[in-house]
């Protein structure tokens, strides 16, 4: 179910949301985030896709958000390969790069994201994925959700299948009743948050 509100008008309310977003976040102090992102990293470990899962894809969270080198560590020791986004602000796209440590030298690529360093990046096809995580700053229960604005996720959701398990992790404030989209926007499957693990009602490709 997508909102009857024009483009103008999507852009507008996503800004809006962006800046409220980001300023709870800022009020979030460290020992809550780390808590919060403990908590999160478990509900995403015990879920089936998961344990199934063989390829796991997953974002290098900045100081404001989930944190998830727990996530990547624990995918790795449990034999799980495991992929990072490259970010290519010149084409806008995402690019895949495979690591095998945490222990790593990392480098501040497009938005301060960390990166590793080229000597340590090996690229990746993104057909060997089959599980994702994203992040994000709003979702709601149709799995729509609100980046930060660049497209690259959006993008590199319609070059997936739509079989690859899509997880998006938030805090629980993040969750928002319904959030803007546009028909370009993908959702995704599933929604974790400290408090719930959310099987979006779009997770099976159904329009709502």
């Amino acid at each position: 179910m997508k909102p009857a509100i024009n483009s103008e008008s999507i852009v507008r309310a996503k800004k809006a949301i962006r800046k409220t977003i980001i300023q709870k976040r800022e009020k979030l102090g460290d020992l809550k985030k780390k808590e919060n992102s403990i908590a999160i990293a478990k509900r995403l470990f015990g879920m089936d896709e998961f344990k199934k899962s063989k390829s796991v894809f997953c974002f290098l969270s900045t100081s404001a958000e989930v944190q998830t080198d727990w996530i990547i560590r624990e995918s790795l020791s449990l034999g799980k390969q495991v992929l990072v986004p490259l970010l290519d602000s010149e084409k806008a796209s995402l690019q895949v790069a495979y690591i095998s440590s945490m222990d790593i030298e990392f480098v501040a690529g497009v938005y301060g994201v960390r990166e590793p360093a080229p000597k340590f990046r090996k690229e990746a096809q993104i057909s060997n994925i089959d599980f994702v995580v994203a992040p994000g700053l709003a979702f709601d229960i149709f799995g729509n959700r609100v980046g930060y604005g660049g497209g690259f996720y959006d993008k590199f959701f319609k070059k997936i299948s739509r079989d690859v398990t899509r997880v998006a992790i938030g805090y629980g404030f993040q969750l928002l009743g319904k959030v803007p989209c546009a028909e370009l926007d993908e959702p995704v499957h599933f929604l974790i948050t400290e408090v719930t693990t959310l099987r979006c009602h779009n997770s099976k490709g159904i329009k709502v």
